[in-house]
């Protein structure tokens, strides 16, 4: 074919519409690719679990079958510190083993023993109904080395196959409110 004359008005008018429409198809595909941006701003708090007991230990004494002591009033209170966070405070049980094991349990039996917790100073108690189940024994403990007195209560066994010396363990827990 004969080359274009640029003389020739009809093409370069042709021409003209090639270079607009490839242009504009470089600029629409440009558009389509392009990308707008917006920011999100992200906060975070850190939390600190953490607790502390004083004294540690209870002791009960020797306690006649089917009887209940307590803590209150006689210098075994235990005293929870809040060294962390807001948080809620639960606490857990075991049974009470060495020779014979008593189960902790809601009611007392042949070798099964109750054992409950306080916060009131010994207004009402919170029975533990297994080994397993932590109880929440304060919903909100707040921060800054707060501290929340906590009694316990031990009704013995109606009967008991041995007389050795028991040993429980409490477990006190904060968790995140």
């Amino acid at each position: 074919p004969p080359p274009i004359a640029f003389n020739d008005f009809r093409a370069y008018i042709k021409i003209w519409a090639l270079v607009v429409l490839i242009a504009g198809g470089l600029l629409l595909w440009q558009m389509t690719r392009a990308a707008t941006t917006a920011n999100v701003t992200a906060t975070v708090s850190a939390v600190s679990l953490a607790v502390s007991v004083a004294d540690g230990n209870i002791a009960y004494g020797s306690v006649a079958l089917n009887t209940a002591t307590t803590t209150v009033g006689n210098g075994e209170t235990q005293v929870v510190t809040n060294d962390g966070s807001a948080a809620k405070l639960n606490v857990k049980s075991t049974h009470a083993t060495g020779g014979t094991q008593w189960t902790l349990n809601p009611t007392t039996g042949s070798n099964l023993f109750i054992h409950e917790v306080s916060t009131t100073t010994g207004s009402t108690y919170m029975k533990f109904s297994d080994d397993t189940t932590y109880i929440t024994a304060s919903s909100t403990f707040p921060s800054g080395a707060v501290t929340q007195n906590l009694d316990f209560r031990l009704t013995t066994p109606t009967v008991s196959t041995d007389f050795a010396q028991k040993s429980i363990t409490v477990t006190v827990q904060v968790v995140s409110q």
